[in-house]
């Protein structure tokens, strides 16, 4: 290959590899193999996939390789379009795998969301949820206690979290507040997300209430938007006369 002056060159090389993905699903060359076709170092080669795996168009798998993701605009991705019920059926269209489960003292302002006492402790879970582009998302959920007790034992990996509450509590959900903001991603975050550390990342708060106004649980998402595009359809109401 005969870089251009100029330009860096991982930015030739990401160039390069976007022009001959094929579709999704094809492995990547190795990084040695890739190392030898453009004649650079193995660090080049990293930054240059890096560059695709930001913008979606591969992803990671431990042990395995690099793959390509479905190509832009014909993939299957649930549109999410503002009701509790998509949210749900995010659990049926990517799966969820489990960081860790534990009883933690709350911080002041999850307290405050789910109405417990300064100084009380939650039930709390953490994990990322993958689509077949890769991991996009990075869980965090607080449960009041009796909540997270009766969820200990379930299996989260192709369900929401509230589609399980729902599955054993008589109350549906009825409510979701959320705020969204722009962030950088911490370290922790970005290596479970396999990215570099401080991309740029959507960040969701969410509280969920039940047909009674309790709050049920209160959720921290960091999501690669590139991956998995949040995307949100408004209407109007029709105007009384």
């Amino acid at each position: 290959m005969n870089f251009r002056p100029g330009i860096p060159r991982y930015l030739q090389i990401a160039e390069t590899l976007r022009r001959d993905l094929k579709g999704e699903g094809e492995r990547i060359a190795s990084e040695h193999a890739l190392c030898a076709r453009f004649k650079v170092s193995r660090p080049t080669v990293r930054q240059a996939l890096d560059v695709l795996v930001q913008e979606g168009r591969l992803y990671r798998h431990a042990g395995r390789g690099t793959f390509a993701t479905a190509a832009a605009g014909n993939d299957r991705r649930l549109r999410l379009i503002g009701s509790i019920d998509d949210m749900m059926a995010l659990g049926d269209e990517t799966w969820f795998k489990l960081v860790g489960r534990d009883v933690v003292p709350v911080p002041a302002n999850i307290a405050q969301a789910l109405r417990l006492p300064p100084g009380s402790s939650a039930y709390r879970i953490s994990g990322v949820r993958h689509a077949d582009s890769g991991p996009f998302q990075h869980v965090t959920v607080w449960l009041p206690p009796a909540v997270g007790q009766a969820l200990s034992d379930e299996d989260l990996s192709k369900t929401s979290l509230i589609a399980a509450i729902e599955r054993h509590f008589t109350t549906p959900i009825k409510v979701l507040e959320q705020t969204v903001d722009a962030t950088l991603a911490p370290r922790s975050v970005a290596e479970l997300l396999q990215i570099r550390p401080r991309s740029p990342l959507l960040v969701f708060e969410r509280t969920y209430f039940t047909a009674n106004g309790e709050p049920i649980e209160y959720a921290l998402t960091y999501q690669a938007g590139r991956r998995y595009p949040y995307r949100v359809v408004l209407s109007r109401s029709e105007r009384r006369s």
